[in-house]
């Protein structure tokens, strides 16, 4: 007999997900997993002497108060203020949050779920979601009571209910791309999210129905792809400056890739908004700061957090299944300093084939 065994091992065991152990063992007759593979799941166990050993596993069983949160990083601004409003609300109900970051991927976020499962959380707030993400399939089969907030899933099934807050990203990044465009720029660029996620395909999706919408064309080439970190952005907008013809105006799919680009645009000799407009996404404390000022889209961190919370709380609460809540926020355009007059592009060419813009 084993003395401590861990998850690890009984999926080892039992040649399965580490997921598929934890999911088992919260609840041995989920309809996800057979009754033969969750008997045989139980008897390892049960030879390895597993035991969890965390006080909240037995709290749970009488309301442990515990809530878990998996977030993608908390190194980046948005999600660390994110967080905050979530753990606010959560102590306003007497419900602690432990959060783990899942920079790895899908692997990362499967472990992190299992391990915050395991430590007795009653349900998950989870902010990493893929656009097509089993994780969060296993999970609502599983009867996890769970909310997405911020990203939402679209695959394998979309049958599958679940709870979701978020802005309208789409509604967004075409407000941020209108604001430009009504300035009269018409040489933009676009610095991308990973398109894996919803918040940057959606944002991606919006920016280009704006240019459709003002039949402005967009050129292909000045659609960068990053990765919503700082130094992306910063790389983006360096090889933008590189080229023949540079854009006068860009669309960041979120204020950190956006505070890069303006470090490699200022470093660069170039004037912001004087000879470049910028636009972002997000409205991270920073981006409001003297010598930033930047022009984004707030993303009500301090409505989603809260909400997500109080949504979790009714689930985890109610004794009988309800309805999905989808909730989506309505964006707002924040005017700084990043974007300038009103610009009229005249016909005459500059020697590098750019348009030359004067002010109004």
């Amino acid at each position: 007999m084993r003395g401590k065994s861990t998850l690890k091992d009984i999926a080892q065991e039992a040649g399965v997900s580490i997921m598929t152990v934890s999911l088992v063992l919260r609840d041995p007759r989920t309809s996800r997993i057979s009754p033969a593979l969750s008997q045989k799941i139980i008897n390892i166990a049960s030879d390895l002497n597993y035991r969890p050993n965390y006080v909240a596993r037995s709290l749970a069983k009488n309301k442990g108060s515990i809530i878990g949160l998996v977030v993608p990083t908390l190194l980046r601004p948005f999600y660390s203020e994110l967080t905050q409003s979530i753990i606010e609300r959560a102590q306003d109900n007497g419900f602690s949050v432990i959060a783990y970051s899942v920079r790895g991927g899908l692997q990362d976020e499967e472990k992190g779920v299992h391990e915050l499962l395991d430590r007795g959380a009653e349900g998950l707030i989870i902010c990493s979601a893929r656009r097509h993400d089993p994780n969060i399939q296993a999970l609502i089969e599983s009867n996890v009571k769970l909310v997405l907030i911020n990203r939402y899933c679209e695959a394998p099934s979309l049958s599958l209910p679940y709870d979701y807050i978020g802005i309208d990203n789409f509604r967004g990044a075409l407000q941020a791309v209108n604001h430009l465009i009504e300035l009269g720029h018409r040489d933009i660029a676009v610095i991308a999210g990973p398109s894996e996620y919803s918040t940057g395909y959606d944002r991606l999706q919006g920016a280009r129905h704006a240019f459709k919408n003002h039949h402005v064309k967009l050129d292909p080439g000045w659609v960068y792809k990053g990765d919503f970190g700082r130094v992306s952005g910063c790389q983006a907008a360096k090889k933008m400056m590189a080229r023949p013809k540079r854009p006068t105006a860009v669309f960041a799919s979120n204020d950190h890739m956006a505070i890069g680009a303006l470090e490699a645009f200022r470093e660069a000799g170039l004037k912001v908004p004087g000879d470049m407009a910028l636009v972002g996404f997000d409205d991270i404390e920073m981006s409001g700061l003297p010598g930033v000022d930047l022009t984004t889209i707030t993303q009500k961190k301090d409505t989603m957090g809260p909400l997500a919370v109080d949504v979790l709380l009714d689930k985890i609460n109610m004794e009988k299944k309800a309805p999905p809540i989808k909730v989506t926020l309505e964006p707002i355009l924040v005017i700084r300093k990043t974007c300038g007059l009103k610009i009229a592009a005249t016909k005459e060419a500059s020697p590098t084939g750019a348009r030359r813009i004067k002010k109004r």
